[in-house]
């Protein structure tokens, strides 16, 4: 016999809370904690585990952790949905519950494709740039984030200039260093406003007061050492830049111009001021970002979030044509949430309403899931009185100390 779930999202949404909700209806914790370990598979070692903790109002809510035990290479969103049919098979996930997480998953593919080309829409002014050459370095899936001489040992640096530019090279070799201007094109979506791993809390800095590569004009700049120019190569000092990163432009850096004397007042760390985290890029000391695994495996824990919810759903025998959700949707303020949920809600004529106390508490995936899934709206007192499990799921963006902590709600009947 199937059964009706009911969504009410006012605690916010996203894949990891539906998840953990759904543990709270009834579904067989060791037994979703398994599915979504053996679909991982060829993703890497795996740890994923649950559990209950008490929200501000007494209630009990379900969190999931989901770590990844060993570095591999990060998987694209473009081969994200083969690897995913891989997961369902493997978790046996079949029929329309399957087919329901393969959906959202492409709602939210397209959705970031379609944000990546707004970004270069007539209304944004664009320009092109010629691809001078090529980047040859040992760092094929993690590059350090700041060229230092403890990276020597690394092994080769050098730079392959296309043949119509190697005349340009001519008197380069006189100079001891040089800055090289690469396009970053494993950038991810450009965001305007990040939060750095350098910084202690939640604060917030526009894209242009950091590092951070995942800008509007993914642009990066290294200063190395010129060792020798050897016919279409520039050997180096260690440079930044994953292998085969293409080249824009190579300047001479000069350093009567680039270092002359200055008032010692004409520069600073500006927010980095006595950072310790600054300190060891100074250095060039190896070290971890706080949230440089995380961020590394965002697709990879998406897929197991999704094995989990196809899962169980499966489990639960949810009839998936009678989903309701309660509606209007509440989303945080338009300055702190992204455009991608809003446009996932709106193509899919989801009902949402920004309010400032929701926070941003609707995600990109959220908004996919509830787009698969096709809820039916239903306004708070349709939702039954009686004879309902209720299942509360908190995510990563949830913390005691927060005031928007907050719990995705599912109903069972």
């Amino acid at each position: 016999m199937e059964s009706t779930l009911w969504v009410d999202p006012s605690g916010g949404i996203s894949c990891e809370k539906f998840a953990a909700a759904l543990i709270g209806l009834g579904v067989p914790e060791s037994g979703m904690m398994h599915a979504m370990e053996a679909a991982a598979g060829e993703l890497g070692l795996l740890d994923v585990h649950a559990h209950v903790e008490f929200l501000p109002n007494g209630s009990l809510a379900h969190r999931l952790h989901i770590t990844f035990l060993e570095q591999r290479k990060p998987l694209s969103l473009e081969y994200a949905a083969d690897k995913l049919n891989e997961m369902l098979s493997l978790a046996e996930v079949e029929g329309e519950y399957a087919v329901v997480v393969k959906r959202a998953l492409s709602i939210l593919s397209t959705a970031e494709t379609q944000s990546v080309s707004a970004a270069s829409s007539p209304h944004v002014e664009t320009v092109q740039l010629s691809v001078i050459g090529e980047a040859n370095t040992p760092y094929e899936h993690k590059a350090p984030y700041q060229p230092a001489l403890g990276n020597v040992s690394d092994g080769v640096f050098f730079i392959q200039i296309a043949p119509q530019f190697i005349a340009g090279l001519k008197g380069l070799e006189t100079f001891s260093h040089i800055l090289v201007f690469a396009y970053l094109d494993r950038s991810r979506i450009a965001k305007i406003r990040v939060r750095p791993p350098w910084t202690e809390g939640q604060d917030e800095y526009g894209v242009f007061a950091t590092r951070s590569p995942n800008r509007p004009s993914p642009i990066g700049l290294s200063r190395t050492r010129l060792e020798r120019i050897e016919g279409d190569r520039i050997y180096t000092g260690p440079l930044d830049l994953f292998n085969h990163t293409p080249i824009v432009d190579i300047k001479p850096f000069i350093r009567s111009l680039d270092t002359a004397d200055r008032p010692a007042e004409e520069g600073n760390d500006g927010w980095l001021q006595g950072s310790d985290h600054l300190e060891l890029h100074r250095l060039g000391i190896p070290h971890e970002h706080p949230e440089s695994s995380e961020g590394r495996h965002k697709i990879e824990r998406l897929l197991v979030c999704l094995i989990g919810i196809g899962w169980g759903l499966q489990q639960l025998g949810v009839d998936l044509g009678s989903i309701r959700c309660v509606s209007p949707v509440l989303a945080g303020q338009a300055g702190g949430l992204s455009r991608i949920p809003l446009g996932i809600m709106e193509q899919y004529h989801i009902p949402y309403e920004q309010r400032l106390e929701a926070g941003a508490s609707l995600t990109a995936d959220g908004a996919a899931i509830l787009a698969a899934i096709a809820p039916n709206p239903v306004t708070r007192d349709q939702i039954a009185s009686e004879g309902l499990r209720v299942g509360l799921g908190v995510g990563e963006e949830s913390s005691a100390l927060s005031p928007c902590y907050s719990a995705l709600q599912l109903l069972l009947a």
